[in-house]
């Protein structure tokens, strides 16, 4: 989708974060509402978001170790 690049693990972090809150409140208004349907919708995508920030986290995690243990290399 974006060629050789990729989108840092930060940037996924952040997004995937802001969409899983944006969708659990649209499943918390749409129940509130009776609307089952569009609830149930809303809370899958929430938690489709929510389980891509904890990988996003656990890449960006790595990715620092590993730079931690070449600049421990390097010395």
């Amino acid at each position: 989708m974006f060629g050789n690049r990729r989108v840092p693990p930060h940037i996924v972090l952040i997004f995937s974060v802001l969409l899983g809150a944006l969708c659990a409140v649209g499943a918390f208004f749409a129940v509130r509402s009776g609307s089952w349907l569009w609830a149930g919708i809303a809370g899958v995508l929430a938690v489709w978001f929510v389980v891509d920030a904890v990988r996003s986290y656990g890449w960006n995690e790595n990715r620092k170790r590993l730079a931690a243990e070449k600049q421990a290399a390097a010395r």
